[in-house]
This record gives structure tokens, C-alpha cells and sequence, in this order.
């Protein structure tokens, strides 16, 4: 629900008047993801976030290996076990 409410705040700002650069500075988030909303639909924004919640990540296949590293070394923070 949160990128629906980003998605509103930005096509409203913009409707406003805003620039690209002011509502990037007001939201804090890129530019890029600024004209990537602004360029959907919303049809075409509900369909992108529906594709996004259940499309597969690269790291899925690690899920367990991670999260037992990271019980194991509770100490370290994630970042130490980069892979590569």
C-alpha cells in the first residue's frame, strides 16, 4: 500500500507544478523512480506491483543459508556475508 501512496503523492505534486528534482528532494527517492511512476498508468502501476510482489529474487535460493548465518554470527551485520 505504501508505493500507492507515493504513486498519489508524486501525480499529485506534478499536477501541482512541482519539478521532477523538488519532488524527489520532498519524497527522498530518486529521480528515476520518479519517471518511472509517472510514466504508468495507474492500471499499469497496479499491474507493476502485482508482478513485483510475486516475481522470484535473485538471493531467494540463499533465503535459509543467510538467515542461518546470520543467527549463527549475531554480532556481525549482514553486510560481512556478501557472496563473490
Amino acid at each position: 500500500m505504501e508505493k500507492w501512496m507515493i504513486y498519489s503523492e508524486i501525480m499529485q505534486l506534478k499536477q501541482k507544478g512541482f519539478s521532477i528534482a523538488a519532488i524527489s528532494k520532498k519524497l527522498n527517492i530518486s529521480r528515476n523512480t520518479i519517471y518511472s511512476y509517472m510514466n504508468m498508468t495507474p492500471e499499469e502501476f497496479d499491474h507493476w506491483i502485482h508482478g513485483s510482489m510475486t516475481r522470484s529474487k535473485k538471493l531467494d535460493p540463499y533465503h535459509n543459508t543467510i538467515l542461518g548465518w546470520l543467527k549463527e554470527h549475531q554480532d556481525l551485520s549482514g553486510h560481512r556475508f556478501m557472496i563473490g
